[in-house]
């Protein structure tokens, strides 16, 4: 983000000095000193909203994990809970964890350290290679995941409030794009996102 900051600073003063050559501001006057938000919290500017959802969003969810007493359990392990329950049928490995979700793998390490802690998962050796080590929910886990999935889809439901079937349609493209635009410019920079399940 600030990155993003300081890219949008950049240009903004580059378009204020180029204004200020033909035309001074009178602030005793308020005739040309009307001044708008800097650039990166502009209303248009998509990173600025997608990281305002994304705050919304969490708080909306510790909100939830206060008053239901599952306060051990972070955003972040309620999603990997739910995969984890989706695929309960399925072997799942870190690596699966770290191509689902596009997280490096020393972030999924710490996390499912901590899960692992706090009763939520355990690991479990898998009969072909005894290396790898399979990742399975506890029954603390899945009786944590019953009681706040009706709680998500409540929550889901309020979130497109308003918005039509199109128009969720429209974003989840829109969205998925951005993130493969992402992903193009990470890979020419030399940064690996996840491909084949390895992230680093």
């Amino acid at each position: 983000m600030y990155a993003i900051k300081q890219f949008y600073l950049k240009l903004f003063n580059a378009k204020t000095t180029m204004k200020d050559k033909t035309m001074m501001c009178d602030e005793t006057k308020n005739e040309c000193c009307n001044h708008a938000d800097p650039p990166w919290e502009g209303p248009q500017v998509i990173p600025a909203q997608i990281r305002r959802v994304d705050n919304l969003i969490f708080r909306k969810i510790n909100q939830f994990a206060r008053e239901n007493d599952v306060e051990q359990a972070t955003p972040m392990h309620g999603w990997i809970i739910g995969y984890l329950y989706r695929h309960r049928d399925t072997p799942v490995f870190q690596r699966d964890i770290e191509k689902a979700f596009s997280i490096s793998r020393s972030s999924v390490t710490v996390t499912l350290q901590l899960m692992e802690k706090n009763g939520l998962i355990r690991r479990e050796s898998v009969a072909q290679d005894a290396r790898l080590k399979r990742i399975v929910l506890t029954q603390k886990a899945r009786d944590l995941h019953r009681q706040i999935e009706a709680d998500i889809l409540a929550f889901e439901s309020n979130l497109a409030r308003g918005i039509s079937e199109e128009e969720q349609e429209v974003f989840l493209r829109v969205a998925k794009k951005m993130q493969e635009n992402l992903r193009e410019d990470l890979a020419k920079q030399g940064i690996s996102i996840c491909k084949g399940g390895d992230c680093e």
